[in-house]
């Protein structure tokens, strides 16, 4: 243990050492299923996701104008494997991965501000600095957020703020040279030192990577089982003095697609299981909790989109061509994208896939517009009204239609949306993408298609700008400048407008202008939101990038607030905190603490 370890008091009681935390993954892409839990941020959020506080870290300071960041580390800190942490490891990563153009030809969104990188300085062993050029009033909270992270989050993308700078060296040019580092990559099987040097610091993926996590990776993601073992010396320790985790290990079975791992689930195999679990199968669970001993708590996200509908307004097609330029030149019209949700069944959706459990509000409900009284803004666009989106269509130059019913663009050729849904996700996303497809046929003589892809290749073509339609989630509209990546063009998130964050992102020299004003408008409220350390204007930059989005109907909300994880919890297990509100910024089930969870005999 350092000198002085984290002191986490448990959500319930002391606990017991021992026992197996049993889960379920879905394949090499689910990392985040543990890298949530495990949360090996520098510093960290509280349960309820409103106040960073101490982690790796020991303690930090801020200067007056938020230019200035100090952090202190814990004496006597480790790895994985017992080697001291120090300062040492956060400069390796700053000179060797962050400032190397071949590891991180783009930097981390986070690193740049006021058009400039951040500087980072060593003081001694425990301490270094960071400023940056302008105030940046949300580096903390960011810190504490899954955008920076940690290595076992962003490691393998040569981001996360730290790494061992004593098991990396061997594999780095700067310290055995080019032809020594590109021999060990070659036989190793990769092409280049980079993808090598990447990959020994992938922790899901490679168990000889020492960690900072509670429990540490024995045997990869890339197996059948994904295995995690107490790390011994793990800096936390309960209000009585006891090194944490409780557990022993966690291990993870992969499941062949999310149905057998819901049947298992029901069966009781899993200890705690919220990840992948399938709310519409919630009355069987519930029907089997008492036989199989578990029972069924919601971790809902506020105010936060299920199954949204983005529009990417520089969409390129493989191929291009005539066609996918008009079919682009409507998505980018506010009418159209109006029309297209007032052709949505969202009651349909909520009761066959969220059991009417969801809600099908708008993003913005409680922003009231003072252009439409008595309403929040969009409110009049989350309803069903064929009638007024036919009209609107029609009135756009789609008022013709094939011998099957569907609308034909002006050049007469068929309108035809590709949705892109990603399988063994959250949700069943092709199966709602189908749902309003059907809605759009039926409802407004819109045809669209749903291509059912897997998540990396989804990543793939998203990365390549040739997702048009993408149906995603969004996270709780308070933290939209933490995590921005849903809804703004920024920071990482296509959705929106691809090529248009990649010309912000990049200060202007790749992608291209948005095409857009209200994305350059977001743009703008979002440098100015990260930036202020007046805490009345975050909250009304934060507020009115939202209400943008509700205005220009990007995205289109189906169904809002319902669980974002149904958790099936084993009755022996204690201390998980109900409620355990959820967030993607601060990585629930991470903001649970599980390792105080403990297993009763």
């Amino acid at each position: 243990l350092p000198k002085k370890p984290l002191v986490i008091e448990p959500a319930e009681s002391i606990g017991k050492y021992g026992g197996t935390w049993y889960r379920a993954f879905t394949g090499p892409a689910d990392g985040q299923n543990m890298e949530r839990p495990l949360k090996d941020h520098m510093i960290y959020f509280d349960t309820g996701m409103k106040k960073p506080q101490p982690n790796i870290a020991e303690s930090w300071t801020v200067n007056d104008d938020a230019t200035e960041f100090t952090f202190t580390l814990r004496e006597g800190l480790k790895w994985s494997d017992g080697v001291p942490f120090t300062t040492d490891d956060v400069m390796f990563w700053v000179d060797h991965m962050l400032n190397n153009d071949e590891i991180n030809p783009t930097k981390p969104a986070w690193s740049i501000h006021g058009g400039e990188g951040l500087t980072f300085k060593a003081i001694d062993s425990l301490t270094w600095q960071v400023n940056a050029a302008q105030p940046y009033g949300l580096f903390v909270p960011l810190m504490a957020s899954v955008i920076v992270a940690g290595q076992h989050t962003r490691g393998d993308g040569g981001d996360g703020g730290f790494a061992p700078k004593h098991y990396l060296q061997q594999f780095h040019p700067a310290f055995v040279g080019e032809d020594e580092a590109t021999a060990l990559a070659k036989a190793a099987g990769y092409d280049n030192w980079v993808q090598h040097f990447l990959f020994k610091n992938h922790a899901n993926a490679n168990p000889d990577a020492p960690s900072m996590m509670a429990w540490m990776v024995t045997q990869p993601i890339t197996g059948t089982e994904w295995v995690f073992e107490r790390n011994p010396y793990y800096y936390a320790v309960d209000t009585a003095g006891n090194q944490l985790p409780y557990m022993d290990k966690v291990v993870l079975t992969l499941a062949e697609d999310l149905e057998v791992l819901n049947l298992r689930a029901i069966a009781g195999d899993y200890t705690v299981m919220g990840r992948h679990i399938d709310i519409s199968k919630l009355p069987i669970f519930l029907e089997n909790a008492p036989a199989q001993n578990y029972r069924v708590q919601f971790w809902r996200q506020p105010e936060s989109g299920i199954a949204n509908l983005y529009f990417n307004e520089s969409w390129v097609p493989a191929g291009g061509g005539a066609v996918a330029e008009e079919v682009l030149s409507f998505a980018q019209q506010v009418e159209f994208r109006r029309a297209l949700s007032l052709g949505i069944e969202r009651a349909q959706i909520n009761e066959v896939f969220f059991l009417s459990i969801g809600e099908t509000t708008g993003l913005c409900r409680g922003f009231d517009d003072p252009n439409n009284p008595g309403k929040y803004y969009g409110e009049d666009d989350v309803v069903l009204n064929a009638a007024k989106g036919n009209e609107i269509l029609d009135s756009l130059g789609l008022d013709k239609k094939d011998g099957d019913g569907f609308r034909l663009m002006p050049s007469g050729e068929r309108l035809s949306l590709p949705i892109t849904a990603i399988v063994a996700a959250f949700e069943d996303y092709p199966g709602i993408s189908e749902m309003v497809a059907e809605h759009w046929k039926d409802n407004l003589g819109v045809h669209a298609t749903v291509q059912s892809l897997e998540r990396s290749l989804a990543g793939e073509r998203d990365v390549a700008n040739q997702v048009l339609i993408d149906i995603w989630e969004s996270s709780g509209r308070d933290a939209v400048l933490i995590t921005p990546q849903h809804l703004l063009a920024v920071a990482g998130g296509g959705n929106p407008d691809r090529l248009g964050m990649e010309w912000f992102d990049s200060g202007g020299t790749a992608g291209r202008e948005p095409v857009s004003s209200y994305i350059r408008e977001q743009q703008t409220l979002y440098t100015e939101g990260i930036s202020t350390s007046d805490a009345d204007r975050y909250l009304e930059i934060a507020q009115r990038v939202v209400e943008i989005n509700c205005e220009m109907v990007n995205p289109i909300t189906t169904v809002m607030n319902k669980p974002t994880y149904t958790a099936i919890i084993k009755r022996n297990v204690h201390n998980i905190p109900n409620p355990l509100p959820f967030s993607y910024h601060a990585q629930t089930s991470g903001n649970g603490f599980p390792e105080t969870w403990w297993l009763d005999d």
